[in-house]
């Protein structure tokens, strides 16, 4: 059953708190105004922490088979080239190191990118861009939407609020894009190749800015160019995290290419859906959707982490549900799930009250 499997798979992660058991080498957010120096690459501070008593969507996972042919790993392994590009340095080593040394950090955010990390798969070839960018949120937020850093940069890929709202996320009394994993993926991409352009096609510097923030990296460059010094990331004066930042997502790629060399444990993700995104014509209350979907309100509440109601009012007009849910959710919506079904709940966008039937 979906839901005994559900219960089955969320177990261990109900105990997990992130800030507590990780002590992971994760960054500030993008753009931050004043970015965090971490103590040292091997041994970084923990910068999320975690904002409500929500367990880990690990729930997500019912109904998807543990096969035995490709994973989502190795398509992300398959498609890394950047570290292989930048030969051997010592930046790297040392990030590599670090992960080699805290192998739970790997296995456990790739337990966590589980219900997401093909989404995001797909997204990033859809647009032409690099496998590497898949494992951006592992060391972002350790794939975790609800992850809030120091500089209160939230969510997946730890927007800061005022690249939120450059990038379309918003933000109302019910709904934060941030932690929307569906639109916030999306603004990430597009500030990502934003930054490549910028950078005139370099992704190093594209991401050394997502981190520190463009403006930083524009100066760097311009002090480099003043001394008659390179330009490229590797010859850049940046802040001390953004100089980790970079190798630890090239470490991270080398491992993840081949984790079997490096005895790194990846949680086995199939290489399908988990989600699927439903448009809603109006909003509803999450008891509703629940109900229409097969799951528990509470998974559907943990699946769309950016409503912080009980209901969808003032956001996008989406909500992802587990691809077994779609079809459910869909006749539901279209009132006709079964003969005679009563017309779904619906609620005033404007105040966020259920109103029984559909005018």
């Amino acid at each position: 059953m979906f839901t005994s499997h559900l219960a089955r798979v969320l177990s261990p992660l109900r105990s997990e708190r992130i800030g507590v058991l990780l002590g992971i080498a994760l960054c500030a957010g993008c753009q931050a105004p004043g970015p965090v120096e971490l103590a040292s690459p091997r041994s970084p501070q923990v910068v999320i922490r975690p904002t409500s008593n929500q367990a880990i969507p690990a729930r997500l996972l019912a109904d998807i088979p543990s096969i035995p042919g490709q994973t989502i790993w190795e398509r992300v392994g398959r498609g890394t080239s950047w570290w292989s590009q930048v030969g051997p340095n010592p930046r790297v080593s040392s990030q590599m190191a670090w992960l080699m040394g805290n192998p739970g950090f790997v296995t456990q955010a790739s337990r966590r990118a589980t219900p997401y990390v093909h989404l995001i798969m797909q997204s990033l070839q859809q647009r032409g861009l690099p496998s590497e960018l898949a494992l951006l949120p592992m060391i972002e937020s350790a794939y975790n939407p609800m992850a809030v850093s120091p500089q209160m940069a939230v969510g997946l890929w730890q927007f800061m609020p005022a690249t939120a709202t450059d990038y379309g996320l918003r933000r109302t009394p019910g709904y934060d894009g941030r932690r929307d994993v569906l639109a916030s993926t999306q603004a990430a991409m597009d500030y990502l190749e934003r930054l490549h352009t910028l950078f005139e096609g370099d992704w190093l510097l594209a991401l050394a800015a997502y981190n520190a923030g463009e403006g930083t990296v524009t100066r760097a460059r311009e002090a480099n160019r003043r001394k008659g010094l390179p330009v490229d990331y590797w010859h850049l004066e940046l802040p001390r995290e953004t100089k980790d930042y970079v190798p630890r997502l090239l470490a991270l790629s080398r491992l993840i290419s081949n984790p079997s060399e490096h005895r790194l444990r990846l949680h086995p993700v199939a290489d399908q859906p988990y989600l699927a995104s439903v448009a809603l014509p109006y909003p509803v209350g999450f008891k509703q959707l629940s109900t229409a979907c097969g799951i528990s309100e509470n998974d559907l509440r943990m699946l769309n982490p950016a409503y912080s109601s009980s209901n969808t009012a003032g956001g996008p007009g989406h909500v992802l549900v587990p691809v077994t849910g779609r079809g459910p959710l869909l006749a539901y919506l279209s009132g006709s799930s079964r003969e005679g079904a009563a017309e779904p709940e619906r609620v005033q966008a404007s105040t966020g009250v259920v109103v029984a039937g559909v005018p």
